[in-house]
Parts: structure tokens; sequence; C-alpha cells
């Protein structure tokens, strides 16, 4: 959802900035309207980046792996995150992902993408670089980290902790 936690406006200037070495650059934001989104579509207009920007608006699971398959790289650069499944589901896709170094993404990324600073648009843009640039050998390494990054978590290993950590309490009230 488009909305002011996401962090898009910086990722709309990390973007401008790798604009300037990589003029044939895209950018594709998934996610319908949520709240305080205009100053995301005026941020798109004020830095003359209509043509390269693209929103698709909301976008069904069966179709998210098309998108997928088609990046170079996948962006969360979230001010806060509770948790974080985008993530989860390029690595799952194979896309080497950028995400910010805050709330629950560094957990959820460790060495299987690059982490960077959400408020320092230098920062994300250097970010997204890195793994434009790396080499077929770099790129095949962190993909491979990503699909091993995937598999701590599952939802039956949630199920279990869940349960553990009920029967924990459990007992202690006892």
């Amino acid at each position: 959802t488009l909305q002011p936690r996401k962090n898009i406006e910086r990722l709309i200037e990390a973007f401008k900035i790798l604009k300037k070495d990589l003029p044939t650059l895209k950018l594709v934001i998934v996610g319908k309207k949520g709240w305080l989104y205009d100053s995301i579509f005026e941020k798109v207009k004020a830095e003359n980046l209509s043509d390269s920007i693209i929103f698709t608006g909301y976008v069904a699971e069966e179709e998210l792996a098309t998108l997928y398959h088609k990046a170079l790289c996948f962006c969360l650069v979230s001010l806060y995150e509770g948790f974080g499944f985008p993530v989860l589901e390029a690595m799952r896709e194979g896309v080497p992902v950028v995400a910010s170094n805050t709330s629950s993404l560094p957990e959820l990324v460790e060495k299987a993408g690059v982490l960077v600073n959400p408020e320092d648009t230098k920062d994300i843009a250097r970010g997204i670089k890195s793994i434009l640039i790396m080499n077929t050998r770099e790129r095949k390494n962190l993909i491979e980290k990503g699909y091993e990054q995937v598999k701590k978590f599952t939802w039956e290993k949630a199920a279990r902790q869940t349960i553990q950590i009920l029967e924990e309490v459990g007992n202690v009230q006892r």
C-alpha cells in the first residue's frame, strides 16, 4: 500500500540519482493507494520522472511472480515494517533484495541482500546500484543466499514456535 511509512518518496529520490548513470532504468511501484499518497505522485512530477516510474496499483498474487521475475532487484526501504513478507517473496522468486536496516527487515534479509539506511537517499541509491552492477557470479551467490534465507521462515515453524510460547506461558501461570 502506498503510504508514508513505505518511504517511497526517498526511493524516488534515490532512483533519480541512479538515472544519471543508468538513463534507461525504470522503477515499478506496486501497491494500491493508501493514506497520504498524493505527495508520492507529486514527487514523481516534480522530479520529472513520469516516463521512468510505473505505478501498477494493486497486483493480484498470481501476477506478482511475473513482476518479480522481470525485476533486476526488489526494494523495500520502509521506515517501519511489521514483518516484511514482500522481501521473502522476492527472495523466493530469485530476486536480489535491497531493504531498510531498520525494524524487522535486517532479521529477514541478514546476508541475503543489501541493507540500507532508509533515511539516506544516497545510501538507498548505493544499495540498489551495488546490485545492478554485480557480475553474474556475485548475483547468483546473492540469489542463492536468498533461497536459503527464505527456508528459515515457514508457516510450520511459526506455528510450532507459537505453540511452544503458549505452552510456556500456560505452564508459568499454573
